[in-house]
């Protein structure tokens, strides 16, 4: 494995373990095995990297959740591939996944992109759900704001190891029943 991968999973070790605030680049090369020069020839620093590292996962998980939705007919259908579409991201590489999500907050001023992001793309398909006459009308935002914290705030209960070494997608199915119970809810 080249230098750059073995940095970018170092810095996903000691960024979920210390914190990105609590990381230096000096922990994240030696956790790498490489110099601090090596990071540098990569990255401006600490600060740029995990914001590539959160936008790389940023990024895949909103595709997936697009495309997964526009595959499936129905928003019952649609709300249940949104619920797959988070669990094969973090059961893919929970790491990777875990930083995501502990680092919302840090890093979603980054996003200045498309609208292209997981609660846009989730509350654009609760609109045209809500024009299909397949949901009640309400507030898109707060629906999909409710919707995805359902699958965040149980990702988040297990990456503070509160549901075990389960899988995500162990959950999937109570998940989907709690956002289709949100999508339904008035």
């Amino acid at each position: 494995m080249s230098a750059k991968p073995r940095i970018e999973r170092a810095a996903l070790e000691v960024f979920v373990r210390e914190g990105v605030d609590g990381a230096t680049t000096r922990a994240i090369a030696a956790e790498a095995g490489v110099s601090e020069g090596a990071l540098y020839r990569h990255y401006k620093g600490k600060d740029e990297l995990a914001i590539s590292l959160f936008m790389t996962t940023h990024r895949r998980l909103s595709s997936l959740i697009e495309e997964s939705a526009a595959k499936a007919t129905g928003i019952k259908a649609k709300a249940a591939a949104i619920v797959a579409a988070y669990c094969e991201v973090a059961d893919e590489d929970w790491l990777t996944f875990s930083f995501h999500l502990t680092q919302l907050h840090r890093f979603i001023p980054y996003y200045q992109e498309d609208g292209r992001d997981p609660v846009t793309v989730t509350e654009n398909v609760i609109k045209q759900a809500m024009i299909n006459a397949e949901l009640p009308p309400a507030d898109p935002r707060v629906l999909a704001a409710m919707a995805i914290g359902v699958i965040t705030q149980t990702a988040q209960n297990k990456a503070y190891g509160r549901l075990g070494d389960d899988p995500l997608s162990a959950h999937a199915a109570l998940m989907t029943a709690g956002v289709q119970a949100v999508l339904f809810a008035r």
